[in-house]
């Protein structure tokens, strides 16, 4: 792929004068960084790289360099990843000391959207890092589905889709994101309201590798209340007004959010905090409302 469009994070004369005050060697925009210089990025959309691969890119590095520079920002004295990273992670395997590079000073909202449009588009990430990357893009810089799907060059139904796979308990996203089993049993996963029943039934899909067809099947005959079969369990709203409505008080409140749906027109508001200091800023914001 094609090093992101200087359109995103336009070229500035301070990365270039940053490269040479630390005495990279500079060519063009290209400029020669010390790998110990290069810090991986913490908001990598991709968790999961394949040593089997990583090897095999060092080989053709070995033989023929590395053809196509990464793509860095300045950080504190050094930089940091932006996209590149199997180059990267292939160029020290291969043991080279240096990798040729562009810096741009990018923002994180900039660097987040360049290092998810590149692994999509170079390498489908497993769809657990995927739901993770979208929804920080929802709800951490509040972009709306449809200009995620934009920028990925998706349909809006199907980022939304991919994005609900964050309800699915943690148990079940680790098995997605080593591959032990595929959206298609995710997506079967969610019709399910027990996140116990939506555990046991991911690892025994994962155990006995089913298909997502024999999923199905088993969740059908399960005994247990299932979204849309029971009055009293409450069911994830999929229509598209509603998750544009999630999307929205994503946007607004800053985390995630789910509405559920129960006949007769009652339901329920769920509101997401990861720490103390987030749940005070969100009774702060209801607080202002009232």
């Amino acid at each position: 792929m094609a090093p992101p469009s200087p359109s995103v994070g336009s070229p500035s004369p301070s990365p270039a004068a940053h490269a040479e005050r630390a005495g990279e060697a500079r060519t063009s925009d290209i400029v020669h960084v010390p790998l110990t210089r290069i810090e991986r990025n913490p908001a990598q959309p991709r968790t999961q790289f394949d040593p089997a691969t990583i090897r095999e890119l060092a080989d053709s590095i070995r033989e023929r360099g590395v053809l196509q520079p990464v793509l860095l920002r300045p950080s504190g004295d050094g930089y940091q990843l932006v996209a590149g990273e199997r180059r990267f992670l292939a160029a020290k395997e291969a043991g080279f000391n240096t990798v040729p590079a562009i810096v741009r000073p990018l923002t994180d909202r900039e660097s987040l959207l360049i290092a998810l449009i590149e692994n999509v588009q170079r390498e489908n990430l497993n769809p657990a890092d995927e739901a993770r990357a979208y929804y920080r893009l929802a709800a951490e810089y509040g972009l709306s589905h449809e200009e995620i799907a934009k920028r990925v060059g998706k349909d809006r139904s199907t980022v939304s889709n991919i994005i609900r796979f964050n309800n699915l308990p943690v148990e079940a996203m680790s098995l997605m994101e080593s591959g032990r089993i595929s959206a298609g049993h995710g997506r079967a996963l969610l019709s399910l309201a027990s996140a116990k029943q939506q555990i046991e039934l991911a690892n025994a899909a994962a155990s006995n590798d089913w298909s997502v067809r024999e999923l199905e099947s088993r969740i059908q005959r399960s005994s247990s209340p299932r979204v849309g079969k029971s009055r009293r369990a409450p069911h994830r709203a999929f229509s598209a007004e509603l998750l544009a409505l999630e999307d929205e008080l994503m946007r607004i409140m800053g985390t995630r959010v789910r509405i559920t749906r129960r006949r007769g027109g009652t339901g329920s508001l769920s509101v997401d905090y990861h720490n103390q200091e987030e749940l005070e800023r969100l009774i702060e914001m209801l607080r202002t409302l009232s």
